[in-house]
């Protein structure tokens, strides 16, 4: 299809959706890789191609990572951007792009996508990110929507979500709305707002995003052990921080502050 597109196993689709998850400046708590890579591990979706990273990526920005035991080179792993594929019922398909968010031609990058998308008869596309705010750990995570298309805020608002009011530098997924919208087709950025205070993976937030993921596209995944792996941050983020004054401190403030809680900025 493209020299930039590898496609290493014939797939169809009458109908699908996609979700997106990259990695960089919109992963803030891992909320957008980890619930991607969630949804690929339980519904076994099968990898079937890779936009290929060449034009795209920066090495001095995002390195390449390799692995070294005694002397010996065992693997050396650049930024990819794969591709999967899930079967589901009545024309439920699910496409997942799993990857990082190009630093260099973002038009070119989105216009490998579209051909995907279009190809795979692809319907409506979601894109998954996090940000840090200022909010404690005890929170339920507020998930923030963008669409391209007018007609869904109703819809979307009905399930809880929360219309986003930002005005800044922005990263691909405004590149993926504005694009989308020129091809006619339905696109959805959701953003979990996580404590500033949080490393690494953030499961509550994950857990959050996903019932919401689950909910629009209509797909049916047990959430049963992340939601425990959530509640369990919390208990074991609170051991962690008892002995540390300074980090109580900043969190009985972030408690003093959520009489309003919306967020107070994006990474």
């Amino acid at each position: 299809m493209s020299e930039d597109l590898r496609i290493e196993k014939k797939v169809e689709s009458p109908s699908s959706q996609m979700v997106i998850g990259l990695d960089g400046w919109v992963n803030a708590g891992k909320v957008s890789t980890f619930s991607v890579k969630y949804l690929i591990n339980k519904l076994e979706a099968q990898k079937f191609g890779e936009i290929l990273q060449g034009r795209f990526h920066d090495y001095v920005i995002q390195r390449p990572f390799v692995s070294i035991k005694e002397g010996l080179m065992r693997s050396y792993i650049p930024p990819q951007n794969a591709l999967y594929y899930w079967k589901g019922k009545e024309n439920s398909d699910l496409i997942l792009l799993l990857g990082v968010e190009p630093h260099l031609d973002w038009p070119r990058y989105v216009d490998i996508m579209l051909k995907v998308a279009k190809k795979m008869n692809v319907n409506r596309i979601y894109t998954i990110g996090g940000y840090l705010a200022d909010i404690p750990i005890e929170d339920e995570p507020l998930i923030n929507l963008t669409t391209n298309n007018e007609k869904l805020i109703d819809e979307l608002k009905k399930v809880g979500l929360v219309l986003t009011n930002y005005a800044g530098p922005t990263c691909i997924y405004s590149e993926i709305l504005w694009r989308c919208k020129t091809e006619k087709i339905d696109a959805v950025s959701l953003w979990s707002a996580v404590p500033i205070h949080i490393k690494g993976i953030y499961p509550k937030a994950a857990y959050h995003m996903l019932k919401m993921v689950t909910l629009l596209t209509g797909i049916e995944v047990d959430l049963t052990d992340l939601k425990r792996k959530a509640e369990a941050f919390k208990g074991e983020f609170e051991r962690r921080t008892l002995s540390r004054l300074e980090m109580r401190r900043l969190l009985e403030n972030l408690k003093e502050k959520q009489k309003e809680k919306r967020p107070t900025y994006i990474l």
